[in-house]
């Protein structure tokens, strides 16, 4: 599929429909999944901390799948979102590509994976840079007295982190995005649970 460009490289939602429009975004999530320098492989996920305050944070996405409409990022599972997920588990996703001069949103049902075969398969598929994060016993957002040295990659068959080691895995129905143009924004809501894919279109 041919990405709708306009003159100053922003993407045109007029020439598109709600289905190409989601496909578009659907390879931009794979992609981003598996590229550290893809635009989306950074996201802000939002939750609802235990005083009902948002609480944003940013982490890597990690996994991302059209067809059953999920995306995947990885956590300690003594993190505070997580127990914010479990407490309350939608979620809010954010992307903003620089590039496109595009906001993307979407609003998500979060579930933790921890200690069961998704989580297990993660682990194994991770590096070991990755696996090191885990294996701090401290937990993050504890109090110390001074800045942790970075934890040592662990030997491939260590699996002393995996005990920390969740997926939070969010699962969405419709999204938002929002072009920038200097000729007149273009917002639109796409709507995933009908057939064929319908969108709204928004006032910006």
């Amino acid at each position: 599929m041919m990405i709708a460009l306009n003159n100053q490289q922003g993407l045109n939602l007029s020439i598109l429909d709600a289905a190409e429009t989601w496909k578009w975004l659907s390879v931009q999530l794979q992609v981003a999944a598996s590229s550290s320098h893809a635009s989306m492989h950074l996201m802000t996920v939002a939750t609802v901390d235990d005083h009902g305050h948002p609480d944003a944070r940013t982490v890597v996405l990690r996994h991302a799948d059209p067809v059953d409409r999920t995306i995947r990022f990885h956590s300690d599972v003594r993190c505070g979102k997580i127990a914010a997920i479990r407490r309350t588990p939608q979620v809010a996703l954010h992307w903003y590509l620089q590039t496109l001069q595009m906001q993307v949103r979407i609003a998500a049902t979060a579930t933790v994976h921890h200690l069961d075969a998704t989580a297990t398969t993660a682990w194994d598929a991770s590096r070991p840079m990755s696996r090191a994060c885990y294996t701090p016993s401290i937990a993050p957002g504890d109090v110390t007295s001074c800045f942790p040295p970075a934890p040592l990659a662990p030997a491939i068959d260590d699996t002393t982190g995996l005990a920390h080691f969740a997926v939070v895995v969010c699962r969405f129905d419709a999204f938002e995005l929002l072009a920038l143009h200097a000729s007149g924004h273009q917002r639109v809501r796409v709507h995933l649970d009908a057939v064929p894919v319908t969108w709204d279109v928004l006032a910006p």
